[in-house]
C-alpha cells in the first residue's frame, strides 16, 4: 500500500502544528476526463469573475487564474519577481516606481496589455463610485503616469515599505473593454460572467451552480502550465466533497478538515496533503453597532466564557493554534507575546454582573433591564464552523448568556455580514499578504468603504494605523503594529479563536505542487503532471 505523503512547509516564522505519514487504501475511480484536467471541489461558486465586485477569497483565487499583476509575489510577502511587468526601479527620492511592460504581454481576445490598462486599472480601484473594498491600499499613489504604451510610473505622496506591493496589489483590468461602462454599473456588468484577462487560464464555460471551466490560456506571456484545463465544481456541502474526493470525483481540495483525513485515507493511496502555514484565521465577529456588543467590556466577558483551546482540540485535532492577534504568525508584524485572556465562565458571569447583568428569574439566563442576555449567531453551514458555533452555544450557556446557533447557506450568510444584518458570526477570514489592519479596524472601513463589517472605531487604533503604514524602517513599524495588535485585542471586536493549518488534498498525479501561502494556485505554473515530474 502506498502511503499518503504529509508534506509541511516550513517557512520562517510558522508556527509547529507537527507532521505525520498517513496510511491509505485502495483508490476509487477515475474522474471522467483527461489526465491533464485538474477538477477542484469548493462549496462557494462566486457571483462575478470581474475582480472589482469579488468579495469572497475563493473567487479571488479563480481570477487569479485569469487576470495577471505586475509582479509576482513570493512566499515571504516581501519580494517580487517580474509578470505583466518585466522591470521595474525607484525614483532617487523614492517618491516614484517605474514600471517596463513586457512586450508580449496580451489579453486573451489578443490585444496588447499597455502602460494604459494600468493607470485605468488605478482609476477604477480609487473610484468611489465603484467602492473598491480595498481602494484603501492605494491612498498614497497621487498619480499613476503613463510614460509610453509600455512605461508606467506610480508617484506616492510618501515612502514606505510598501510602495512596490501597493503598486502591485490588485490584478491589472482591460481599458478597451471596460472604460466605455459607467463605473457605478462596472460590478454589475455582463463582464463579470465573461471576462477576458491576461493570466495563465481564460475562461471556457460557466454553468451555474454547477462548475465553471477554465482553459489554458495560449496567449499568456508567461510560462504555460502544464494543466490544460481546470474545472471547479460547486458542491453544496462538505460531506458530499469529501465523498466526491474519496470516490474520484474530483483531484483538489482545499481547507480539508482533521477529522475527514481517516475517511480519505481509507478509500484512496493516490492521494496527497499538502500542508502550509496559513492566512487564515477563525473568530466571532461582534457586530459593535448594535447593543450589547457596542460595549467592550461586554465583549471582553462574551471572550472569557469562550474556551477557544477546547475548540481547537476538538474541531482542529490540534491542527491549530490560538489566535491572539489581527496578524497572523506568517507575518512579519505578529506579536506572539500577547496573552490570551483566560477562559473562566465564572469570572466572565462576575464581569457582566457589575455591568448590570444578573439572573433575577432564576431561568439560567442574565438579564439586565428585564431584557435576556440572548443573541443570534450567524455560521454558515460549513460542518467545522456549525462545530465552533455549536461548541460556543454551549460554553456560553454556562456562564448565563444564550446564543441562538443560526445556519445559513454561505451566500446568504456572507451578505447578512456585509450588511451589518447580524448579532454575532463565526467567520474565517484570509487576511492580505500585506500587514494592514485598515480593511478591517480602521474607522475609514466601516461598511460600505471596506471589510470592518463590525462597526469598530478606535481613534488611536486608526492613528497606529497610520503611522505604521509610513514607516520605512521595519524595525519603528513593528513596534507601532505592536501596539495596534494589543489594542485591538484589548478592544476584542472579535472574539479571536485559531489559526488553522491550510490541509489541501491533491490527487497525486500532479507533482511540483508547492504549498504557498499566498494560495494554493500561486505556483500552478510550475505544477507539472507524472511522470513528467522534472521542472
Amino acid at each position: 500500500m502506498k502511503r499518503m505523503v504529509f508534506i509541511v512547509s516550513l517557512l520562517a516564522c510558522v508556527m509547529s502544528f507537527g507532521s505525520a505519514a498517513v496510511a491509505a487504501g485502495p483508490k476509487g475511480p477515475a474522474i471522467a476526463g483527461q489526465s491533464s484536467t485538474l477538477v477542484v471541489g469548493t462549496r462557494a461558486e462566486p457571483k462575478s469573475l470581474n475582480p472589482i465586485a469579488i468579495t469572497a477569497s475563493e473567487g479571488q483565487q479563480i481570477a487569479a487564474l485569469m487576470f495577471g499583476k505586475l509582479l509576482e509575489e513570493q512566499d515571504d510577502f516581501m519580494s517580487f519577481k517580474p509578470a505583466l511587468a518585466r522591470a521595474w526601479s525607484f525614483s532617487a527620492d523614492s517618491l516614484d516606481v517605474t514600471f517596463v511592460l513586457r512586450d508580449d504581454a496580451r489579453w486573451s481576445d489578443g490585444e496588447p496589455v499597455t502602460a494604459s490598462d494600468v493607470r485605468f486599472t488605478w482609476q477604477v480601484q480609487t473610484d468611489t463610485t465603484v467602492a473598491w473594498p480595498s481602494a484603501s491600499i492605494k491612498a498614497h499613489i497621487r498619480d499613476v503616469e503613463v510614460k509610453d504604451a509600455r512605461t508606467v510610473v506610480f508617484h506616492f505622496d510618501a515612502r514606505s515599505l510598501y510602495q512596490v506591493m501597493d503598486a502591485n496589489d490588485g490584478v491589472i483590468l482591460p481599458e478597451h473593454l471596460l472604460a466605455s461602462i459607467p463605473r457605478k454599473e462596472l460590478k454589475t456588468s455582463a463582464f463579470g460572467r465573461a471576462p477576458v484577462g491576461n493570466g495563465p487560464y481564460m475562461l471556457k464555460r460557466w454553468e451555474a451552480g454547477q462548475f465553471i471551466e477554465l482553459t489554458r490560456n495560449e496567449k499568456y506571456a508567461g510560462s504555460p502550465p502544464r494543466i490544460e484545463r481546470i474545472v471547479i465544481k460547486f458542491v453544496p456541502d462538505v460531506v458530499t466533497l469529501v465523498a466526491q474526493l474519496q470516490a474520484g470525483e474530483i483531484d483538489l481540495l482545499e481547507s480539508v478538515q482533521a477529522s475527514d483525513l481517516a475517511g480519505i485515507r481509507a478509500r484512496r493511496d493516490d492521494v496527497q496533503i499538502v500542508g502550509a502555514p496559513s492566512r487564515r484565521m477563525s473568530f466571532v465577529a461582534w457586530n459593535g453597532t448594535r447593543a450589547p456588543f457596542d460595549q467592550a467590556a461586554v465583549r471582553a466577558a462574551l471572550t472569557s466564557a469562550i474556551d477557544r483551546q477546547a475548540i481547537v482540540k476538538n474541531v482542529w485535532a490540534g491542527y491549530a493554534k490560538e489566535c491572539t492577534s489581527p496578524i497572523v504568525p506568517l507575518q512579519w508584524a505578529y506579536d506572539p507575546s500577547i496573552k490570551a485572556i483566560k477562559y473562566d465562565a465564572k469570572s466572565a458571569r462576575a464581569a457582566l454582573g457589575k455591568l448590570g447583568y444578573r439572573d433575577t428569574d432564576k431561568d439560567g439566563i442574565l438579564e439586565r433591564d428585564g431584557k435576556p442576555l440572548e443573541f443570534e449567531l450567524l455560521v454558515n453551514d460549513a460542518q467545522n464552523r456549525v462545530d465552533i458555533a455549536t461548541l460556543i452555544q454551549a460554553q456560553l450557556k454556562q456562564a448565563g448568556i444564550k446564543a441562538n446557533v443560526r445556519v445559513m447557506e454561505y451566500g446568504a450568510y456572507i451578505d447578512r455580514i456585509l450588511a451589518l444584518d447580524y448579532d454575532a458570526a463565526v467567520v474565517e477570514w484570509k487576511v492580505q499578504t500585506k500587514v494592514d489592519l485598515t480593511q478591517l479596524f480602521a474607522t475609514s472601513a466601516l461598511r460600505p468603504h471596506g471589510y470592518n463589517f463590525v462597526g469598530y472605531s478606535n481613534s488611536a487604533v486608526d492613528h497606529l494605523i497610520e503611522k505604521a503604514l509610513e514607516q520605512r524602517n521595519m524595525a519603528s513599524a513593528k513596534l507601532l503594529w505592536r501596539d495596534a495588535q494589543r489594542a485591538i485585542y484589548l478592544d476584542q471586536p472579535y472574539t479571536f479563536i485559531a489559526v488553522p493549518q491550510e490541509l489541501t488534498a491533491i490527487d497525486d498525479r500532479f507533482c511540483n505542487v508547492k504549498p504557498s501561502p499566498i494560495n494554493i494556485f500561486a505556483h500552478i505554473t510550475d505544477w507539472r503532471i507524472k511522470p513528467d515530474c522534472s521542472r
